[in-house]
This record gives structure tokens, C-alpha cells and sequence, in this order.
């Protein structure tokens, strides 16, 4: 069972861009409480009985610190700027007296003790890393030089016997998220400066630039906006509410990185947008708009904004940490990896059109205390302020940004529609089973006599209504909410239909529970003629090396002289403890060499599997592992099979070259399982072991991966 999980700003606490909600739990007895967890598997919350120290254990494990750790740039350049700032304290005869807030493991304030900072303070509010920074000051010998202030920086008192005897004169903190403001730095900030720093202070890092760039891009707006739908000619419609809605609100993170050149044509060149003087007295407004007029590069549709930060890191500006994709990059094309802070898009309300190159514009920026949005005009801005941006059509409310893609996805909406073509007649009782799942309106279009389309969430129900209006399909599509179990149809279903895709699901796999949700609708069927798509799943593995992502999992063991080990294996701990054995995520944005070819772990067989029984066997086996590289991971995947020659895939979408980058779908996410200790593969006599059991109950498999 998994937590459910909802999109949130990216933050060091956030390994993967998504947090895990926190699950409700009571207490049983001294050493056990009761958690209530999400089953993708059932779509209900159950109960389940865990250790005492379960909750601690989650938060930590979830934290993702050591993604930030592993960031050997960002830790560098802290230290250089806090030496260069405490040697210029110390020319000018003062004593250097250092408050890190957010300390977090300990780090930047253990780095200032080697400094030789005459006083050390560490404030964190985050209470499983008070516990572990604590452990992790004690284990390299400076608890005595480093006072721990467990509670937020904005609580902390000064004066005799109180947190801090003196405002220190130095501050060094990261409280940035891939939009910079997102995790509260400018009330942070602020607040410092007012109330807990001298007049003379030095603060690291001292300033920020953020920069954007307009873009175009069919891609990046199919994460965004509902396209129509084209069946050879004839299109179905997305409602016009849609199009010109502004969209989510929440930042959409991003590796650009990974962006190829024929994803996006650049409009401009970046341009710097808001600066923030982090050492300032003056506060830095809460909310905040500024105007940049430019001139655009060539002519296009602006579609979206790309979004990058840069962090002056001394007050010189001679130490640059920049977080801009590598064609903008200060430093080159060969960047450090980072999941922590990312890159993020921002999205229009409307296309706008650039006629040619060279054509003015004029872009405001707005900001308040946690987030950023844009306008764009070709003519004088207005004086009115664009409000932040929030969905009032409800597809993005009820649909993630790589759900939009795929529901836009033109190639796999035409492998749908050319199976679908072969089957429906004026005969055929269609019933659909997803969340905005639009294979309904297909088929009616393709006359069908009846579709039911059942969603079980009331914002899919929302949108799917919207769609069928907009088309003129309210006489042949009636949509239904997902309990079934005891409706009765006017018409016997002889087709029952989906992607399958739920929300719910965490992992590839959880969209098996189409096969459960099929089963418990037998009584809708026509006797012996139903047809059921997809037909088959397959569930396949790879075994890969994984360029950068390896290092969520992998311990940070030591950084700019700084014992990590008591961190790791804290963190190792509560994985063993709480973590899933594999993880979602968007290889697209990981580059992945495939050391091993793809492995069909086991086939089900939709038509006639019920997956509450025991039929599924345990599957072992081992491949061949032929070409060299480290073995740090192993990808999973499910492909849905329509017909004979049709298969949806959720894993690569291109033949894949042992030894090779993987090119997998953009629109899904992949499950990892992490090879705990990663193996260097020198020859070609090695191979991968592997045990599959399938937990019914669940919906979860069950998996053991070694190299031999």
C-alpha cells in the first residue's frame, strides 16, 4: 500500500517532486499504532498496524537530504562564500558570530565552526532533523560549538538568557525551492535581518536573479491545455472553458535539461525578471510586480514561460551558483545534477502571436510571498494586476500535467482509435472504465449505440460532462459515478473499455485495478460477448544504470571534510523501515542506459483474471547482462495490449540499444527499484536474478533483484 500523493512545490523535503500525504495513525499500545493508508489496488483507505517510531521513520525517509548533499556545487560554494565573508569579519576586527537557519543535518553550520566562527547558532523546526542534526554535530566532535535552536527562525528570542546572548553578524541558510520564494525565503529573510542580525551583517547567499524565457512549444502546452481529438478528419472537441483557462496554479518543475531542441523554440533570449537583496534592511516586498519590455527573437506562438534562478553567493558576485539549463548556464553544457531545485515552466492563459522577429513586447512579472506568474503583451501592458492563476474549468483539477499529455498524446490516441474502428458497430453497448478517460466519446463518434462512461472522482465527472456537451453526445453518452456494483443499465454492456489509467495509482501496476473494477460489474454484461480492452498486461523489467538518480538512495558519506556517515545511516534506517521497495518516477527526466534488454516478467490476462484469487504464480528467472556499466537500478514498466499488433506502452518508446540512453514516454511514470549496493559490470558472464510475487490484496508486487 501506498500514501496517496498530491502535487506540491518541489523543496528539499521532496525527493521526487511529489510528497507523500501523511497518513492518519493512532496509537494501540506502547510499541505499535494504527496507520490509515491508501490502496491504489481497492481505490479505499485501510488500516494497517506499524511500529511506534513509524511516523519519525516516514519523515525521514521521504525528507530527501540526500539529493540535496549530493549537490557538491552547492555545498562548495556555500563554503567558499562563508570563509570569504568570516575573513572579511575578522580583517575589519570583528568577531564572527554565524546563525544557520534551517540547518537541517548540520552541515553549513559545522562548516562555519571549521571556519573558526567564535559562535555557532542552528535553527530548525523540522523535528525528525533536529534529532538527526543533533547526532550528526555529536559524531564530528562539535557539540560543544554549536548551539541547536529547535523551533522556527521566527520564534527565536535575543538578549540575556535567551536563544541568542547578540544578533549574529553572519547568515547562511537555504530555504530555496526550484521558485525560489516557495519554501517562505522572503519572510526569512526579512525577518532576520529585522530581528536577528546587526546592522553590519554579511548573509549567504546575498542575492538572487530569476530569470525567464519565452518559449514555444506543442509539447510543453500539451501539459496544459485539452487539444481536440482527430478521427481521420472529423475532431472531438475539448469545451471552450478550457482553452482559455488559466490553468494550475502550483509550479510545474522540470528538468530542462532534458528538453530537446525539437521539444521548444526559444522566443527570446532569458532575461532577468525579479532581483532579491537578501542582505537588505529595507524588507522585500511580500507582493511584487515588475515589467521587462524585450524584443523577441524570431517570430511564434508564445505558449509557456521557462523559469530559472541563479544565487550570487558573495556580495562581489564573484561566487555564482546558477541553476539555468545548460543552454544558459554560465559554466557550460556539463552542469551538476539536481532534483532539489530544478528548473519550472509557467503557463498563459491564451496563444499569443508574435509576428516576426524583433517585434516588442512587454513581460510582467508577479510574485507574493511563496509564488511566481506572468503576463505577456504585445501592446503597453495594462495597469490592472493580473491575478495568480487558478483552474476554473476543472481539468486541471482533475487531471496531473502528465495525464493532460497523454490524453493529448496524438500517436496514442490513434493506436485507440485504429483498434477501436475494427470493433464498433451500431450494435455496440460500450462501458468505460477510468478517470477522464475520453475513449467513450471515440467511441460513440465511431457510432456506437450506447457508451456508459463510469468516474468515480466528481472533477473527471465535471469534465467528461463538459466534453460530451461541447460535442452533441449527450443522447449516446451517460455518465455514471464509479458504484456500480448495484446499477442497473437499460442496455447490456458488450464491450467494457479503458486506457487503463486511474489517478489513484501510484505505480504502473495500480492500474490493474481495471481488471478488479471489470469484475465487479459482471452483472452489467451481456452474456458471453463482451469484449474487454485492454485484453492483456504485461509487466516487464530492465536492468539499467541510472546517470544521476541513484543518488536519492545513495549515501552521502562525507562533503567539504564533513562526516555524513551518522546521516546515511539514519536515512538507510528509515528506508529499510518505511519505503516501498521501488519508487515512481519520470525517467524521461533521468537519463538511463539500458544494461539489460527488456524482460517480460509475467503476462495477465485481463479477459478472464481475477485478480482477488490466488492464480498469479511467483515468477524467477535471470537475464544476461552483455555490455558494461554499473548495475544501480532496475526500471518497470506495464504495456497494455489492445490487439495482436496495438500495444500501449508505459516504458520505452523506441527500440531500445543495450548500452544506450532509454527514450521512454513522457507522459507516465516508471517504477525503480534501487540496487542497494550498485554493481560494476567489467565482463560480460554476469546476469540478473530475479523473484516476482503478486499480492492480490494489495495490488502490489513483490520483488527481489540481484546480479550474480
Amino acid at each position: 500500500m501506498f500514501y496517496r500523493k498530491f502535487p506540491f512545490k518541489t523543496s528539499k523535503f521532496c525527493r521526487t517532486k511529489f510528497r507523500f500525504e501523511q497518513p492518519r495513525s493512532y496509537k494501540m499500545s506502547h510499541n505499535a499504532i494504527l496507520v490509515q493508508k491508501f490502496n491504489p489496488g481497492t481505490g479505499s483507505l485501510e488500516w494497517d498496524l506499524q511500529a511506534e517510531s513509524y511516523d519519525y521513520t516516514q519523515e525521514i525517509a521521504r525528507s530527501g537530504f540526500a539529493d540535496m548533499l549530493h549537490d557538491e556545487e552547492r555545498n562548495l560554494k556555500y563554503n567558499l562564500a562563508l570563509n570569504k565573508a568570516l575573513n572579511i569579519l575578522r580583517i575589519k576586527g570583528k568577531v564572527p558570530r554565524v546563525l544557520d537557519i534551517g540547518t537541517g543535518t548540520g552541515l553549513l553550520a559545522m562548516m562555519a565552526v571549521k571556519a573558526n566562527a567564535s559562535a555557532v547558532f542552528a535553527c530548525e523546526t523540522f523535528q525528525p532533523m533536529v534529532k538527526c542534526s543533533t547526532e550528526v554535530i555529536a559524531h564530528n566532535g562539535f557539540a560543544d560549538s554549536i548551539k541547536i535552536i529547535p523551533k522556527r527562525s521566527t520564534e527565536i528570542t535575543v538578549g540575556p538568557q535567551k536563544d541568542m546572548e547578540d544578533k549574529a553578524n553572519v547568515l547562511i541558510t537555504e530555504v530555496f525551492d526550484t521558485e525560489l520564494i516557495g519554501e517562505g525565503a522572503i519572510g526569512t529573510f526579512n525577518h532576520a535581518n529585522q530581528q536577528l542580525l546587526s546592522e553590519d551583517s554579511v548573509v549567504i547567499p546575498a542575492r538572487a536573479t530569476i530569470y525567464v524565457q519565452l518559449i514555444e512549444s506543442h509539447l510543453v502546452t500539451s501539459w496544459n491545455r485539452s487539444m481536440p481529438i482527430n478521427l481521420g478528419g472529423d475532431f472531438i472537441y475539448p469545451p471552450s472553458k478550457v482553452s482559455c483557462c488559466p490553468g494550475n496554479g502550483a509550479v510545474h518543475d522540470i528538468q530542462l535539461a532534458q528538453l530537446k531542441e525539437a521539444h521548444f523554440k526559444a522566443l527570446s533570449d532569458p532575461i532577468p525578471i525579479f532581483n532579491f537583496d537578501w542582505n537588505s534592511k529595507v524588507p522585500i516586498p511580500v507582493e511584487d510586480t515588475n515589467t521587462v519590455n524585450f524584443v523577441a527573437k524570431c517570430s511564434g506562438k508564445a505558449h509557456a514561460m521557462l523559469m530559472w534562478w541563479t544565487l550570487d553567493m558573495d556580495m562581489a558576485g564573484e561566487i555564482v551558483l546558477s541553476c539555468a539549463p545548460p543552454w544558459a548556464h554560465p559554466e557550460g553544457n556539463e552542469l551538476p545534477w539536481r532534483d532539489h531545485w530544478m528548473q519550472a515552466i509557467y503557463y498563459f492563459p491564451n496563444d499569443i502571436t508574435i509576428k516576426s522577429e524583433g517585434e516588442r513586447l512587454h513581460l510582467t512579472g508577479y510574485h507574493d510571498e511563496y509564488s511566481l506568474w506572468f503576463g505577456l503583451q504585445t501592446e503597453t501592458p495594462p495597469s490592472v494586476t493580473l491575478p495568480r492563476p487558478f483552474c476554473d474549468c476543472s481539468v486541471h483539477l482533475a487531471c496531473s500535467r502528465p495525464r493532460l499529455g497523454q490524453l493529448n498524446d496524438n500517436d496514442r490516441n490513434q493506436k485507440y482509435i485504429r483498434v477501436l474502428e475494427k470493433v464498433i458497430s451500431s450494435d455496440t453497448v460500450c462501458l468505460t472504465l477510468g478517470d477522464c478517460c475520453l475513449l467513450g466519446l471515440i467511441v460513440a463518434k465511431l457510432g456506437a449505440r450506447k457508451v456508459y462512461a463510469a468516474e468515480r472522482n466528481p472533477h473527471c465527472r465535471r469534465v467528461l460532462e463538459a466534453w460530451v456537451k461541447r460535442n452533441d453526445l449527450e443522447e449516446q453518452v451517460t455518465i455514471l459515478d464509479g458504484d456500480l456494483e448495484k446499477r442497473k443499465l437499460d442496455l447490456k454492456v458488450n464491450l467494457v473499455l479503458g486506457e487503463p489509467v486511474f489517478e489513484s495509482s501510484v505505480l504502473p501496476w495500480h492500474n490493474l485495478y481495471f481488471a478488479r473494477w471489470k469484475n465487479n460489474v459482471q452483472h452489467l454484461l451481456a452474456d458471453g460477448v463482451t469484449k474487454i480492452l485492454p485484453g492483456k498486461a504485461y509487466l516487464y523489467a530492465m536492468a539499467v544504470e541510472m546517470k544521476d538518480l541513484w543518488k536519492i538512495r545513495a549515501p552521502v558519506r562525507s562533503t567539504q571534510g564533513i562526516d555524513l556517515s551518522v546521516f546515511d545511516n539514519l536515512i538507510e534506517s528509515a528506508i529499510d523501515t518505511s519505503d516501498s521497495q521501488v519508487e515512481p518516477h519520470p525517467l524521461w527526466e533521468y537519463p538511463t542506459r539500458a544494461l539489460s534488454p527488456a524482460i517480460q516478467l509475467m503476462m495477465l490476462d485481463l479477459t478472464t483474471l481475477s485478480l482477488m484469487t490466488k492464480e498469479i504464480p511467483e515468477v524467477e528467472g535471470k537475464v544476461n547482462l552483455p555490455v558494461t556499466g554499473t548495475v544501480n537500478g532496475v526500471a518497470l514498466w506495464i504495456d497494455w495490449q489492445l490487439d495482436e499488433a496495438t500495444v500501449i506502452s508505459g516504458g520505452p518508446t523506441a527500440p531500445v540499444t543495450l548500452g544506450q540512453n532509454v527514450q521512454w514516454d513522457m507522459h507516465s511514470k516508471q517504477a525503480v527499484y534501487f540496487i542497494k549496493d550498485p554493481v560494476s559490470l567489467q565482463t560480460e558472464d554476469r546476469s540478473l536474478s530475479y523473484q516476482i510475487n503478486f499480492v492480490p490484496d494489495t495490488y502490489e508486487y513483490k520483488f527481489k533483484f540481484s546480479i550474480l
